[in-house]
């Protein structure tokens, strides 16, 4: 049960890293001056594509009330990303992370709502440390605010927290099968606004978009196929919880990668963060 307990969680760790990649290539996708629905649409497409090549059809029947929960996730899913990679073209990738990884806390608050479940002051203490964490890990580089960067951050972590929420359902079985059917309604969207609103969609794309997108797409394939997988195994607060490990991850690839430097206080804020996630995770089962 103990090794059953530790995959389950180590695929919330593994979508954690995989999501963080994701968006630590975005700004390098930016600066080869690709814009915000050619890379939806190319991540999209991919895993959509792949997803469908992958999929083994299940032999469980799909219900009406299953086909609107999907649709709905599916929608609230392309608002997450795409109001995500808007906000990282705002404001610093570091400072988007910190807006969007209120999800945790706004998932925690709703599901103990959802559930008439009493408050767990600590619980929520934890969460909010581990908030406190990121915003320390950004300190050296919370510059250029943007009003409209943070809001569209907002909305994309309240529109995380219904995926979340929904994701935990008996009739929802994680794997290739969900996620295809999640990527067709905004795969569709998003190609149909690129071609729309670009006057050359074909010849504007250089090589280094293809690139960046690819290997963000990558990222944001794994990250979906082991996080909705966590959500069906641990539910959606504790998974939250574990993603806080995103920002963390985002830092060190930003220093394996790109030869970042680390303050003393983003330091700090990591320690912040592995303590009071670690903590919360360790007496937090209940949330299972």
């Amino acid at each position: 049960m103990k090794a059953l307990l530790s995959t389950n969680i180590l695929s919330a760790i593994v979508s954690a890293l995989f999501f963080s990649f994701a968006a630590s290539v975005a700004p390098l996708y930016y600066a080869a001056g690709g814009g915000v629905f050619l890379l939806l649409c190319i991540r999209y497409t991919t895993t959509l594509l792949l997803s469908s090549a992958l999929d083994k059809p299940s032999k469980k029947k799909k219900t009406k009330s299953l086909y609107i929960r999907l649709i709905t996730i599916s929608i609230l899913q392309a608002v997450f990303v795409g109001c995500y990679m808007y906000s990282l073209k705002l404001i610093p990738l570091s400072l988007a992370v910190v807006v969007i990884y209120t999800f945790p806390l706004f998932t925690f608050f709703a599901n103990s709502v959802i559930k008439s479940r009493s408050i767990d002051l600590i619980s929520a203490a934890a969460l909010f440390i581990s908030l406190a964490g990121i915003w320390l890990m950004v300190q050296g580089d919370a510059t250029d605010w943007n009003g409209w960067g943070v809001f569209w951050g907002t909305v994309a972590s309240i529109a995380q927290t219904g995926v979340n929420i929904l994701s935990r359902h008996d009739d929802v079985e994680p794997g290739w099968g969900l996620i295809k059917y999640l990527m067709v309604l905004p795969t569709a969207i998003f190609a149909l606004i690129y071609f729309i609103i670009t006057p050359e969609p074909i010849a504007s794309v250089s090589y280094e978009m293809i690139q960046w997108s690819l290997m963000s797409a990558a990222g944001m394939i794994g990250g979906f196929y082991f996080f909705f997988y966590s959500i069906a195994k641990i539910g959606p607060v504790r998974t939250s919880n574990v993603m806080f490990f995103e920002p963390v991850f985002t830092i060190m690839i930003g220093i394996l990668i790109f030869q970042n430097n680390l303050a003393l206080m983003q330091w700090l804020g990591i320690l912040v963060i592995i303590v009071a996630t670690s903590s919360l995770e360790i007496w937090g089962k209940k949330y299972s």
